[in-house]
């Protein structure tokens, strides 16, 4: 069975506590039987959005298990708009993480909306960072308001993970993350919510050991297909134009 880790870091320094390359992550896939990975540049997220996605193309190029998520900081809106048409032209890029400061602050729509009127027509989803529920509540009205984006919250809601439920409920192009507060309950609840397949397993790591998340899904009592769902065909499907 395929085995997708929607979301990891790559890179070093904040947030990471010690450099975790490309070598590092696909030894830890090995040892866990996880078959395909996607990254966003830690230095992307922390600092230097544009440094952070040329080094990760770099460093990912040619390894066939690994795809990236480009990021673009909604604070500079001409350099992001450029970035998105840079990444979304190569293959190995299968998505946009949008951030506004850094990855604990709500993004507005208002100040991203030139640069998703700009990433709409690669139809690729969108990630937004959602550890809380004021994060979860921006990035629902972005998706109603480019309802034919597929909005992928890492994240979670984090404790406030029921949040990020109603959020789901209330749009269907919101896709939910195993990202975020480790708990099977959030598991078991967000099944019936997204029909069993707007829910894609993501680790977060090096930031948390995969072997975590993947535990609490066993937890979580699903079904062979339903775990293949997530594991899997969930991310196929919402990746497919990618």
């Amino acid at each position: 069975m395929a085995l997708i880790d929607t979301f990891v870091l790559l890179g070093s320094g904040a947030p990471l506590a010690a450099p975790f390359g490309r070598e590092q992550l696909l030894k830890r896939m090995d040892e866990l039987g996880i078959t395909h990975a996607i990254a966003a540049s830690s230095l992307a997220i922390a600092s230097d959005f544009e440094a952070g996605n040329e080094w990760l193309a770099q460093e990912i190029a040619g390894e066939r298990r690994l795809l990236a998520w480009a990021v673009v900081n909604t604070n500079h809106p001409p350099e992001a708009i450029e970035s998105v048409r840079k990444y979304m032209a190569n293959r190995q890029f299968v998505g946009l993480l949008l951030i506004e400061g850094n990855d604990h602050t709500p993004v507005s729509g208002a100040e991203c909306h030139d640069i998703l009127n700009a990433y709409r027509r690669f139809g690729k989803p969108l990630l937004i960072s959602a550890p809380n529920r004021e994060c979860v509540y921006a990035a629902a009205e972005i998706a109603k308001q480019f309802e034919l984006i597929k909005v992928v919250l890492v994240g979670m809601g984090g404790q406030d993970w029921r949040s990020a439920l109603a959020a789901a409920r209330e749009n269907l192009n919101i896709y939910l993350s195993t990202t975020g507060e480790i708990s099977p309950d959030k598991v078991r609840e967000a099944w019936p919510v997204v029909n069993g397949h707007r829910i894609m397993f993501g680790s977060g790591a090096p930031l948390v050991d995969p072997s975590v998340p993947l535990g609490m899904v066993e937890e979580a009592g699903l079904k062979d297909f339903e775990k293949t769902q997530l594991f899997s065909s969930n991310a196929e499907r919402a990746f497919a134009s990618a």
